[in-house]
C-alpha cells in the first residue's frame, strides 16, 4: 500500500472532488466499467453499493488439505477460522480507511466477506475512488446492484389463499408436494429433520407464523440474560436486547438471523415469498396443514436483495453452523449488470470446503433465454457429486440446482429451465460479459468447444407448482415454480442428515440424485436432472450408509488391570467389537463386546483386561458387521507399571464357597510360594511354588475338597512374608 494517511486522502478528496473524480475515471483500472458508469451518474453525497475484492485469495485446495481429516463440524469451524484470520491480515489497511470514512459519514455500511477476502460497503464516490487509487492490495471494485425482488424470485403463478387442509387432525394432512416425494413414509420411521440446522435465504420471513415459530433457530450466542432462548412469546427476548454483538460475529442482536437487505436484525417483511420457502422446509402443521418436508429442523432466516447480500448470508449461515441452506432467489444471464458468475463459483467452493449443502432455484425461463443460459446462478454451479452421465468432468461445488414438476401430475412444468449450463470463457463469444472467467472455472465448456456437453442441469427436480405453504399472517397459500421446488430439496437434505449426520455434501448429493425417480430421458438429463426426488428411497440409502463411527477410544491402567473405553456416534449392522492386545508386535484376541446393530444414538462401551503383567501394551478394536465386514480402530498404547512393593491382599469373597480369589504384588522376579494352613499350622495345600515375574498377580482357589472352617494363607517371595486369614463356609 502507498504510504498516505487515511485522513489526508479523505481531506484531499473532499476539497478537490470534481478534479479527483475526473482523474479517477481516467486512471482507475481497479474500478469495474459498470461501476464507473454508476459513479459518473452519482451525486457527490450519494451512497453507492459496491464490493472490493482483494488480490490475495486463500487456496481452497490448500484449505481442503488442511481440514480433510477433521470431523465434519470441526472442519466447518476450522474453515471459518482460517478464512477469517486470513482476511483480517490482508484487509487491515483497507478497513482502517473505510472505518475512518464511516466516522465522517462517507460510508454508511461496511461488511467483511471474509469467505472471499472481499469487503462489501456503501460509500460516496470519492471514497471509492480513493480506495482504488491508493491501495495496491485491491484487485477490483465492482458495483453491487440492488435487484427488484420480482426478478429474483422464481414462482410461476400468483399465490392464492388456501384454507387449512385439516380440521383438528393429528397429524395434520400433508400438502400435495410432500405426498408426491414420500416424505410421510420417512416420518413414519421416526425422522423429521431433528438435529439439523437449515438456512432460508430469501425475501424475509414471517417467522412468528404458528407453523414456523417452534422451529426458528435461537442464537444463544446473543442470549444475554442466559435463559436459554432469544424469542419470547413471538418477539425478541427483551432481556437479550442490548445493542451489543455478544457473539462477536459482526452482527448486533442477531437473535434469529439477519436482514442483509435492510441491514438489521429482523428478517421479517411484508413479502410472502420467504415465508413460503420456510414453510416448505420445516412448517410443522400447527394451523392445520403440514407443509414442511422436515418439520423438526431448525431454521435460520436471512433476507436478501442482491448478489452481495446472498454471499454475506451464505457466509453468515456457515459461521452459525448450518448443515444446509436454500435460496429461491437466482441471478439471470439477462440481468443488468450481469451476474458475477466467478464469485458464485468461489462461494460454492467455500461452502463445500465447510461441508455445507446449498440448494438453489434455477429460474422459470424454460428455453426463452436459450441454451446454455436458461439456468440461473447459483443453481448453475456444479453439484458436489458428479453423476456418471456427466461424462465431461470438471470441478465441483456445494450446490444442488432444482427443476420444477407439478405436484398433481409429476410432469416437468414448461417454465422449468432447460439445461445445460456452460462454464467457459464467456467473453470469447459474448465480449460484453463483464467479468473474466478464471481458468479453473472454465471446466464445463459448451459454446466455445463445438460438441462439448457443458454441465447437465438441473441436478434433480421436485414439486413446485401445485404445492401449498405458509403465508404471512398465520395462513396458507399456493406456491409454484422452482421457488417452490427448491425448498423441498432442502427439506429432504435435512431429513437425510437427521438419518445420517456424518454424510458429506458429496454423499448427500449422491444419495438424492441416485434415489430420484427416473423421469424424462434415461439417466440424468437437461430437463428433470437425475429425476424427481424420492424421500423414502433417499432414507433407505442414507440409513444403509450409516457407519460405525468411533468417536473416542482410550485406555486407563490401574494396577494389574487395563480398562478400555470407547464410544460410537452411529452404527450400522454392528455385530460387535473384538478386543485385541499386543506387547510384542502380534495382536491376539482377548475378548468380545456385542454391538447395538443399527443406531444413530451415541453408544458407550467398556472392557476390563485383568491380570496384566507390568510392561507396555497396544490395544485395538476389530469392529465386525453381521455380514462379515470388519474394520480396525486406531491403536492405543498403555503402560502397566511394575509394583514398587510386595503385598498380599485379602481374598474375595470372604467368607466363600467354594472358590475365592487372592491378589498379590511381586516387586522383583523370583521364587514365589503361596500355601494354605489350618488353624493348627498344618500345611493343607500349596497353591503356588514357582518362579514368577514382577507384577500384579492373582490366583483363584477352589476349596471344594476342604471342610468348612478357618484357614490361613501365606505368601513368601525373597525376604517378604505375609499371612492372612480366610473362612470357608459351606
Amino acid at each position: 500500500m502507498k504510504k498516505k494517511s487515511t485522513v489526508f486522502l479523505l481531506f484531499i478528496s473532499l476539497i478537490l472532488l470534481s478534479q479527483f473524480n475526473l482523474f479517477a475515471q481516467q486512471s482507475s483500472p481497479k474500478i469495474h466499467p459498470t461501476l464507473q458508469v454508476v459513479l459518473i451518474d452519482a451525486s457527490a453525497n450519494e451512497m453507492v453499493d459496491v464490493y472490493a475484492k482483494l488480490n490475495e485469495q486463500y487456496s481452497f485446495d490448500e484449505l481442503k488439505q488442511q481440514t480433510q481429516y477433521l470431523p465434519k463440524k470441526e472442519k466447518q469451524k476450522e474453515v471459518v477460522r482460517i478464512l477469517k484470520e486470513f482476511a483480517a491480515g490482508k484487509q487491515q489497511a483497507v478497513l482502517a480507511y473505510l472505518e475512518d470514512a464511516k466516522q465522517q459519514n462517507l460510508v454508511s455500511r461496511l461488511d467483511i466477506l471474509w469467505a472471499a477476502n472481499t469487503v462489501v460497503f456503501s460509500a460516496v464516490p470519492q471514497v471509492i475512488y480513493g480506495l482504488a487509487a491508493d491501495f495496491d492490495e485491491i484487485a477490483e471494485i465492482r458495483y453491487s446492484a440492488t435487484i427488484d425482488e420480482s426478478l429474483l424470485i422464481d414462482p410461476t403463478e400468483e399465490s392464492q389463499t388456501v384454507p387449512p387442509a385439516g380440521n383438528g387432525d393429528n397429524p395434520p394432512p400433508p400438502q400435495p408436494g410432500l405426498v408426491l416425494i414420500n416424505a410421510p413414509a420417512v416420518w413414519a420411521e421416526g425422522y423429521y429433520g431433528q438435529g439439523v440446522l437449515a438456512g432460508n435465504h430469501d425475501s424475509g420471513c414471517d417467522w412468528d407464523h404458528p407453523d414456523l415459530i417452534n422451529n426458528i433457530w435461537n442464537n444463544l450466542g446473543e442470549d444475554f440474560d442466559g435463559d436459554g432462548h432469544t424469542i419470547e412469546g413471538g418477539v425478541f427476548d427483551p432481556g437479550d436486547i442490548n445493542g451489543i454483538d455478544d457473539d462477536g460475529n459482526g452482527y448486533i442482536d442477531d437473535f434469529i438471523g439477519w436482514d442483509f437487505a435492510g441491514n438489521d436484525n429482523d428478517p421479517n417483511t411484508s413479502a410472502t415469498h420467504g415465508t413460503a420457502t420456510a414453510g416448505i422446509i420445516c412448517g410443522d402443521g400447527t394451523n392445520g396443514t403440514q407443509t414442511g418436508v422436515a418439520p423438526q429442523a431448525k431454521l435460520i432466516n436471512c433476507r436478501l436483495s442482491g448478489e452481495a447480500t446472498s454471499w454475506l448470508a451464505s457466509q453468515y449461515s456457515v459461521d452459525m453452523g448450518v448443515d444446509v441452506f436454500t435460496s429461491s432467489h437466482s441471478y439471470k444471464w439477462y440481468f443488468n449488470p450481469q451476474p458475477d458468475y466467478p464469485m458464485h463459483r468461489q462461494m460454492g467452493d467455500f461452502e463445500l470446503a465447510a461441508g455445507v449443502v446449498h440448494t438453489n432455484s434455477t429460474s422459470n425461463d424454460g428455453n426463452s433465454v436459450g441454451i446454455p443460459f436458461n439456468i440461473s446462478a447459483p443453481g448453475n454451479t456444479p453439484p458436489s457429486w458428479i453423476h456418471p452421465d456427466q461424462t465431461l468432468v470438471g470441478g465441483v461445488s456445494s450446490v444442488i440446482g432444482v427443476g420444477n414438476v407439478h405436484a398433481a401430475t409429476d410432469v416437468i412444468v414448461s417454465s422449468s429451465p432447460w439445461g445445460p449450463w456452460a462454464w467457459e470463457d464467456f467473453q470469447i463469444l459474448h465480449p460484453s460479459y463483464p467479468y473474466p472467467m478464471p481458468i479453473q472455472y472454465q471446466d464445463y465448456p459448451y459454446e466455445t468447444i463445438p460438441g462439448s456437453m457443458g454441465l447437465i442441469k438441473p441436478d434433480v427436480s421436485a414439486p413446485g407448482n401445485g404445492t401449498v405453504s405458509t403465508t404471512n399472517g398465520g395462513g396458507y397459500s399456493s406456491f409454484s415454480g422452482t421457488s417452490g421446488a427448491t425448498p423441498h430439496v432442502c427439506g429432504l437434505v435435512a431429513l437425510v442428515l437427521s438419518i445420517n449426520p456424518a454424510l458429506t455434501p458429496e454423499q448427500v448429493s449422491m444419495v438424492i440424485q441416485t434415489t430420484a425417480v427416473e423421469k424424462g430421458a434415461a439417466g440424468k438429463d437437461n430437463r428433470y436432472g437425475a429425476g424427481r426426488i424420492d424421500a423414502y428411497e433417499a432414507y433407505l440409502l442414507a440409513f444403509a450408509m450409516i457407519p460405525v463411527e468411533l468417536t473416542s477410544f482410550n485406555a486407563i491402567s490401574d494396577g494389574e488391570a487395563v480398562t478400555l473405553n470407547w464410544q460410537t456416534a452411529t452404527e450400522t449392522n454392528n455385530q460387535g467389537f473384538e478386543i485385541q492386545r499386543s506387547n510384542d508386535g502380534e495382536f491376539e484376541k482377548i475378548g468380545f463386546v456385542p454391538g447395538h446393530g443399527t443406531t444413530t444414538e451415541i453408544q458407550s462401551y467398556s472392557f476390563i483386561d485383568e491380570n496384566v503383567l507390568a510392561g507396555e501394551y497396544s490395544y485395538r478394536l476389530k469392529q465386525m458387521d453381521y455380514d462379515g465386514t470388519t474394520e480396525y480402530s486406531n491403536v492405543i498404547e498403555v503402560e502397566v507399571t511394575q509394583p514398587n512393593e510386595y503385598s498380599l491382599s485379602q481374598n474375595y469373597p470372604n467368607p466363600f464357597n467354594p472358590s475365592t480369589t487372592i491378589e498379590y504384588s511381586i516387586q522383583k522376579d523370583g521364587l514365589v510360594t503361596l500355601k494354605l494352613y489350618d488353624v493348627l499350622g498344618k500345611e493343607v495345600v500349596t497353591l503356588i511354588n514357582e518362579l514368577q515375574s514382577a507384577g500384579n498377580l492373582n490366583i483363584t482357589f477352589d476349596a471344594s475338597e476342604l471342610s468348612s472352617g478357618v484357614y490361613y494363607y501365606q505368601l513368601v517371595s525373597g525376604e517378604f512374608t505375609s499371612t492372612k486369614k480366610l473362612i470357608l463356609m459351606k
